[in-house]
């Protein structure tokens, strides 16, 4: 599988359906990654606002996830941390990792203009410094509190460019095109609500996002890797087709190591 990373350039169609809020409420998500109609993995996170009454420091949030993902001949964990300032920019990042039995660590954190990045993998030791362009989303494979970071920063912030920062060889920054689509309908424990969708390209892949009114997300699906990351409880209504994918998109490959 290749990994779902990314990030998003906002278009001004996006906007409508993106709701601005001031603080990143707190939430936890578990959901089932699905291929086709096979679950194959789990992942979850949470959120959490920083109490800073008795404490310096920058950070206003905190954000954990983990996650496996079993298929064919590839095996993949993962579990993270890190620290959001008031802005929603990185603080800080570590993710640990294991693909096919073996170990990798990517940690970075932020000094002046900079993220400072450091990779174990391999029993070596990488090192990179990558520019910040602005606003950015790390975005490991499978985590899906980078996708609900990502919908409250482009709707706090509609007009600017926006980045994901991935977690591959020794980091890239990417950025990618979100576009609105109709609305659809679902249940969530049983009761029907109405859903909001943004079709997010990255490179050649198009994932389908499906979230709440107040930009929880509920669902991601990428067509054309088969896979379908879904809330537990949360079912989409007969859900539309997805829009034509470009016929030069390559096959899922496993996340890789640095070389």
């Amino acid at each position: 599988m290749k990994p779902l990373f990314a990030l998003l350039l906002f278009s001004a169609c996006a906007t409508a359906i993106l709701q601005a809020q001031t603080a990143l409420p707190a939430d936890s998500g578990h959901f089932t990654i699905n291929e086709g109609n096979h679950p194959v993995g789990r992942s979850d996170f949470s959120i959490q606002p920083v109490h800073r009454d008795s404490i310096a420091t920058p950070a206003a949030y905190n954000v954990n996830s983990h996650g496996t993902l079993t298929i064919k001949d590839t095996s993949y964990s993962f579990s993270g941390s890190g620290s959001l300032d008031s802005n929603l920019g990185i603080l800080q990042e570590n993710l640990n990792g294991i693909v096919n039995g073996s170990a990798v660590t990517f940690a970075l954190h932020t000094t002046t203009g900079k993220f400072a990045i450091d990779i174990s993998a391999n029993g070596k030791q990488y090192r990179n410094s990558l520019n910040n362009p602005g606003p950015t989303v790390f975005f490991p494979d499978f985590d899906l509190a980078s996708y609900e970071i990502l919908l409250h920063l482009v709707a706090n912030h509609p007009e600017t460019l926006h980045w994901a920062l991935v977690p591959k060889q020794t980091g890239i920054l990417s950025a990618a095109n979100l576009a609105a689509q109709a609305d659809v309908q679902a249940t969530l424990n049983g009761k029907p609500l109405t859903v909001h969708h943004q079709s997010l390209t990255i490179g050649s892949v198009t994932s389908e996002l499906y979230y709440s009114t107040k930009n929880r997300i509920l669902e991601v699906d990428i067509p054309s890797q088969a896979f379908a990351i879904v809330r537990d409880n949360f079912q989409l209504q007969a859900p539309p087709p997805p829009p034509e994918q470009n016929s030069s998109q390559q096959p899922a490959t496993p996340p890789t190591q640095p070389q």
